[in-house]
């Protein structure tokens, strides 16, 4: 009974080494394998961020303006010459051509009490601004979803006093484009 099926020890731990050695470095191989590929994977992802262009949005939109009187019922934006400007004014208008978010801004002062309210879209209700100092003087601020194609003026009305004899102190429009926009019209349209 004694050797019936069994094994002598030294000869159980030489079999049984060799397999366990066999698996250990198979499976080292394996890791050094796939450790390789991840390193190659990583690799071939930088290169292409690298060499593929940045995404190029247009310049962000912006206006500083001037608002200094009043004409046929809208406040008169002027353009300052000195400031870089990416914005076009049209008929007293501000032309939007990029679509998102925008940051519009109003100071003034009036020696009239005065109502002002900002359009920017035909098919939408304008925007009563508030005033401080019994109507004669705005400070004001929104952001609004804008789209290609609105155009942002601000109408103003005074009891007894005709638009164009308003006098404006201080008067200063910003609008701001917040959002890069992946559309915006070409140039010139």
């Amino acid at each position: 009974m004694e050797g019936e099926g069994v094994q002598p020890l030294d000869e159980n731990l030489e079999n049984g080494s060799r397999p366990r050695f066999k698996w250990k470095k198979m499976l080292s191989l394996a890791v050094s394998g796939i450790k390789a590929a991840g390193m190659l994977l990583c690799f071939i992802y930088v290169c292409l961020q690298l060499s593929s262009p940045p995404e190029k949005y247009p310049p962000i939109q912006r206006l500083k303006a001037p608002v200094t009187r009043c004409e046929h019922g809208r406040l008169f934006i002027g353009l300052s010459k000195t400031e870089y400007q990416t914005m076009e004014v049209q008929n007293n208008s501000v032309i939007i051509n990029c679509d998102g978010f925008y940051l519009v801004y109003l100071k003034g002062s009036f020696f009239q009490e005065v109502k002002i309210d900002l359009h920017f879209r035909k098919d939408k209700s304008p925007i009563s601004m508030p005033m401080l100092n019994n109507g004669q003087r705005v400070v004001f601020t929104v952001v609004t979803s804008l789209r290609f194609k609105d155009r942002v003026y601000l109408t103003v009305n005074a009891t007894d006093t005709p638009c164009e004899h308003l006098q404006i102190n201080d008067g200063e429009l910003i609008v701001v484009q917040l959002t890069p926009s992946r559309y915006c019209a070409p140039e010139g349209s």
